[in-house]
């Protein structure tokens, strides 16, 4: 069973997770994380890398100084 809220005999919260927001979605890739309901998940989110590059690679870009974006 998941614990979302721990909270001392005092009263006083040491870890509440119920208000938060993290999703499987905005997390990278096999990043570990709890939900609000305080169950484990793993980020499913993928990102592209691309360069800038300050002249285009082919004649076919267009002349030198041209800026050619490409996905790495």
């Amino acid at each position: 069973m998941a614990a979302n809220k721990v909270v001392l005999a005092n009263g006083t919260t040491l870890i509440d997770l119920t208000s938060d927001t993290v999703a499987a979605g905005s997390l990278l890739s096999g990043v570990t994380a709890h939900d609000k309901s305080g169950a484990p998940i793993t980020g499913t989110l993928t990102v592209n890398s691309y360069y800038v590059l300050s002249s285009a690679p082919s004649s076919s870009l267009g002349v030198d100084g041209d800026i050619a974006i490409v996905e790495g």
